[in-house]
């Protein structure tokens, strides 16, 4: 018996030995992963694809083995992908479309997979911006209508929930930081933004048409779509949803330093996946396929001023939960001008425009510059008037130099007042003036 149980003894030390090397071999990859949800909902939804899945397809086939850990990004300021890339803290990274762009322009970062969505039946590689209203706001019928307004958006690097609505604002002379009251910037947190503009606390919303089609089909009959286009199309298929404007879909963008062996694992074993996996019906993907070209939504990003360059050239990326960094993204045309930034910050609350909890609101940063009085012709036209009369009393300086004597040193007019000058009125010009009694 004490046999026995020396024998197992020493094979459970093996089995830990054995353990330990393995686990010593092994290589960890870190992906991370964003969806419109809490840090919990997220993990549930992308784990089983981008930490089971790819383990058991390419993590074990490499050698050493590799396992890759799922970790949820962008949900606060806290974890911030690009913050957790510059620390070294991610390696991989699943994400929106404006994200992705943005990650290859700052960081050098490669998107090797973009997702194919199910929309009304049909599977595309992209996505499309809402910009959407009440039916019974009948003060907003059309994008025109919007000054004066609030909007609802969601996460600053998703083109389908800000970034593009901005841009199409533009595009019909809406300014979205002087022409409407209230800005809100939900991050992930669609379905707060959605019901502000259910409840009639927001007048319009900007929201994916996937995600608006997954989550509320059945409140679509009460929204008006705004700027509605129809016919839109993106690598040669017609969009089949309400869209105002497409973007790629999300993509999954990895670390430069990855070898091209391992990219092409990573994508081939995506590929595999189909709409019949439970992890995609779980969020209702079709598929995925080669990357996507992002340099539209780099573009865009630029416009809005979410990307940057630095003093260097470099393209910068703005902080996503930090309300001075989408501050300092704020673009104003040139005949506005941009409030600072602790007038900014009180601007909602003068105005009294309340500002739900964690949420980032902006009320008119960019204000008009007075305008001049007098056209610029006037302006000249009176220098050179001015100018004019300058040079004739230049000229008239020898003629009053002539005219210039000495007036005796006391004067007694009619009326009994003495005038008494100390000298040549020219030089002193000093007058004393006495009454004399009679």
């Amino acid at each position: 018996t004490m046999l026995v149980g020396i024998l197992k003894m020493c094979v459970m030390a093996m089995m830990q030995c054995v353990a330990a090397a393995a686990a010593a071999g092994t290589t960890t990859i870190v992906v991370g992963g964003w969806q419109a949800h809490d840090a919990e909902t997220t993990t549930q939804l992308l784990a089983p694809i981008f930490q089971d899945y790819l383990t058991e397809q390419v993590g074990n086939t490499m050698s050493p083995p590799a396992k890759f850990v799922f970790r949820p990004v962008d949900i606060n300021d806290a974890t911030d992908s690009k913050d957790l890339i510059i620390k070294g803290e991610l390696d991989m990274l699943y994400t929106t479309s404006g994200s992705v762009a943005c990650k290859a322009a700052q960081f050098g970062w490669v998107p090797i997979a973009t997702q194919r969505n199910i929309v009304e039946s049909s599977v595309i590689g992209c996505d499309a911006l809402v910009v959407y209203s009440l039916k019974n706001n009948t003060a907003i019928t059309k994008v025109d209508d919007l000054e004066g307004k609030t909007a609802a958006c969601g996460f600053l690097f998703s083109g389908t929930s800000y970034y593009q609505g901005y841009q199409l604002l533009f595009e019909h002379g809406i300014l979205l930081f002087h022409d409407m009251n209230q800005v809100r910037f939900y991050g992930p947190d669609y379905e707060g933004a959605f019901q502000a503009v259910l409840s009639g606390e927001v007048d319009i919303g900007f929201a994916p048409s996937s995600w608006l089609t997954k989550n509320h089909e059945k409140e679509l009959p009460l929204l008006r779509i705004l700027d509605k286009k129809e016919g839109l199309t993106y690598e040669g298929i017609t969009y089949p949803g309400v869209a105002s404007s497409l973007t790629p879909s999300d993509g999954v963008v990895v670390s430069s330093k990855f070898g091209w062996q391992l990219k092409r694992k990573i994508v081939e074993a995506l590929q595999r996946l189909n709409a019949s996996h439970p992890a995609m019906k779980e969020l209702k993907l079709a598929g995925w396929t080669n990357a996507a070209n992002y340099a539209s939504a780099l573009t865009a990003l630029e416009h809005a001023g979410v990307v940057y360059e630095d003093d260097a050239g470099k393209k910068r990326c703005r902080d996503a939960y930090e309300m001075k960094d989408i501050f300092m993204s704020i673009q104003c045309p040139g005949d506005h001008y941009k409030v600072p930034y602790d007038v900014a910050a009180r601007q909602c609350e003068v105005a009294g425009l309340a500002c739900p909890p964690g949420v980032i609101c902006f009320c008119q940063p960019c204000v008009a510059k007075p305008k001049n009085i007098f056209s610029w012709e006037v302006v000249v036209g009176l220098c050179a008037a001015l100018y004019g009369v300058g040079l004739f009393y230049l000229a008239l300086g020898p003629l009053r130099e002539r005219g210039r004597g000495y007036i005796p040193r006391a004067a007694t007019s009619d009326d009994g007042l003495e005038s008494e000058v100390d000298g040549p009125l020219g030089s002193a010009g000093r007058r004393r003036v006495s009454l004399r009694s009679h």
